[in-house]
């Protein structure tokens, strides 16, 4: 019994070991700037309707609050959405969430350089720490400050930067959310015209009504 249980304690350790590397393996290649495989196919209606044309000349920057990490976003994102999730709720601190979702190749994420000079980065790797809030989801903050930096959706192939994380650009088009994500699950109430959907805005989404508030919640 008691070799039973030593086995049953190494296999669970060898497992926490290799999350963990795993995780630290694609932090690693945001870092570099590595591409991550294509995407899957966004199957919701409102994410193909407004995507914007394929134009990687954009380029979007953000740092976390204290300034340590730092995003770089390239091209136009796949979809904006706001996000009304008890995760994103408790996790950002605010009602709902409103982030980008781009392509993860088209992402790096690097230690800001202490140089004067505007947007300098560090060759080290960033100094993020990451963890899984869902079957689906793995956020990122940065260790110092806190501050929600990005999060990786089907393991790194799509990168969701947080809107609130990124400097203003002028002289690119304003990001707009095309949807409301799991409204059934909303504290605030949003009075604009925007398609609305229960839970997850994907494939075989389901639209919002007032009927749908009395409905049980679907998990993230």
């Amino acid at each position: 019994t008691q070799r039973a249980a030593a086995s049953m304690l190494a296999a669970g350790a060898r497992a926490h070991l290799a999350a963990g590397s795993s995780l630290a393996r694609r932090t690693a290649r945001l870092a570099r700037g590595a591409p991550a495989r294509a995407p899957r196919r966004l199957a919701a209606r409102a994410m193909a309707e407004d995507a914007e044309p394929a134009d990687d000349s954009a380029l979007r920057t953000g740092t976390c609050f204290c300034g340590a990490v730092r995003v770089e976003a390239r091209g136009e994102p796949m979809v904006v959405s706001i996000c009304h999730c008890v995760n994103c709720r408790k996790l950002s601190g605010a009602p709902f969430s409103a982030q980008a979702l781009f392509d993860g190749a088209k992402v790096s994420v690097h230690r800001a350089s202490p140089s004067a000079e505007k947007g300098a980065v560090d060759d080290r790797r960033p100094d993020v720490t990451g963890f899984q809030s869902s079957a689906r989801v793995e956020r990122f903050r940065c260790s110092m400050c806190a501050s929600p930096v990005y999060a990786t959706l089907a393991k790194g192939k799509t990168c969701v930067v947080p809107l609130a994380i990124l400097d203003a650009h002028p002289d690119l088009p304003r990001l707009r959310p095309s949807h409301h994500m799991y409204y059934a699950s909303r504290v605030l109430d949003a009075a604009d015209d925007l398609p609305k959907f229960v839970a997850s805005s994907g494939r075989n989404a389901r639209r919002w009504t007032s009927e749908a508030d009395d409905a049980p919640r679907e998990e993230v």
